[in-house]
């Protein structure tokens, strides 16, 4: 029930591979965001919804599809693995009531809470790399129907304020809906009074690129939370080696990221390609599958797996210093300086940062053009050094309006 942010890649996806599910999506009310990603990029889709909105006409689809079978309500209590020396081979399931599922191939999808450690111990095999960050966050969000009349302020979401202290955010959505969310440390003492609602919207009342919103809705729902966020990434590659054969992890089992830069979904559906484009190896080579898929990871989701971390880090301490009373920092990275070039309105700019941000580019491409590389550098050359002030929202007056 969270905000969510789906990232052009995700429509890539969708488009290679199932033209007629994002057309079918976007016929049901789900909309395309307002990003012009620049020449090359025109038939790229950002698509604008709620989570659950999603989920059910996905989920609906596949319903539809032959072949497809669901079993609703059976939980999964293990793997069954087949006798042999040497790596574990996965030949299905167990369920809770002692059923046996034979499958060539298994597929945990089963999301951040992935029971995968367990199962593999069970069988005798073990996460070859289980690495976890925790992010220190506390997520907010509440949804919104525009009034009669209304549109959005905006479609190239999200639109955001950052202050020393929180982030806070507004993103358009499906059918005449749009969230306003946010993220304060775990730390902050004000963190629980957002619950209300009230408050909640006093505080986005006082921040220019959010008031708009505010203005344009309706609240549909009680402001909803999220905590526990981190960043893992769990293996099954033990150097060259898999540690298991038959099984693999998929999206957030296999490497989930913090909400901030709202790229966890793409991450999913992109790693989802991958698999399907090696799916003739399923029950034939099962070994150089769980491989292939391991190194194609690391390698193309693992920099930005990395990048989160990195970036996390930071933002944790910047935000606890925030609480404390410290400033703002003026942007010193080139993600950050193409946002504010963005802002002042420089084309070029905007379409290189959309691209970078939806996943449809890798930034390293993109700063290597000299025109675009030239200018970044001014812009970080000519910025101030020192305190920016205490942001859109300064310290004092948040606590006041939760007060």
């Amino acid at each position: 029930m969270h905000g969510h942010v789906f990232r052009g890649r995700m429509g890539r996806v969708l488009r290679e591979e199932a033209p007629d599910v994002l057309e079918r999506l976007l016929d049901s009310g789900i909309e395309k965001a307002g990003y012009d990603f620049g020449t090359g990029f025109e038939h790229d889709v950002s698509p604008m919804s709620r989570r659950p909105v999603f989920d059910a006409l996905l989920r609906k689809i596949v319903h539809e599809e032959p072949g497809v079978e669901f079993r609703s309500g059976v939980r999964v209590a293990g793997l069954d693995s087949a006798n042999q020396t040497g790596v574990p081979r996965v030949v299905g399931l167990w369920t809770r009531w002692g059923n046996r599922i034979p499958a060539d191939l298994v597929i945990d999808c089963c999301g951040r809470r992935s029971a995968s450690p367990r199962w593999l111990d069970a069988i005798g095999s073990r996460l070859a790399v289980n690495h976890y960050q925790s992010c220190d966050l506390y997520y907010f969000a509440r949804h919104y129907r525009l009034k009669p009349g209304s549109r959005f302020p905006s479609t190239t979401f999200p639109d955001v304020n950052l202050t020393p202290y929180g982030i806070f955010l507004a993103m358009g959505q499906d059918n005449g809906t749009f969230c306003l969310a946010g993220g304060v440390s775990k730390i902050d003492p004000y963190r629980t009074a957002l619950r209300d609602g009230t408050k909640f919207e006093r505080v986005m009342a006082g921040l220019p690129n959010i008031a708009p919103w505010l203005e344009a809705g309706t609240p549909i729902t009680e402001v909803q939370l999220m905590g526990g966020i981190a960043n893992r990434r769990r293996s099954l590659l033990d150097g060259d080696n898999p540690v298991v054969q038959g099984y693999i992890l998929l999206g957030d089992a296999s490497l989930y990221t913090n909400a901030t830069f709202g790229q966890g979904i793409a991450l999913g559906f992109w790693q989802v390609q991958a698999l399907a484009h090696r799916a003739d190896m399923i029950g034939r080579d099962n070994h150089r599958l769980v491989r292939e898929l391991d190194v194609w990871t690391s390698k193309a989701l693992g920099p930005r797996y990395a990048q989160q971390v990195q970036r996390d880090e930071a933002m944790v301490r910047s935000l606890r210093a925030g609480v404390a009373g410290a400033p703002m920092d003026h942007p010193s990275d080139e993600m950050s300086a193409l946002m504010t070039l963005r802002a002042q309105g420089d084309k070029e700019a905007a379409a290189a940062f959309h691209r970078i941000d939806n996943m449809l580019t890798d930034p390293s491409d993109e700063f290597a053009d000299a025109e675009l590389n030239r200018r970044i550098k001014e812009f970080l050359r000519d910025v101030p050094k020192g305190s920016a002030g205490p942001g859109p929202l300064p310290r004092v007056t948040f606590e006041a309006l939760l007060s």
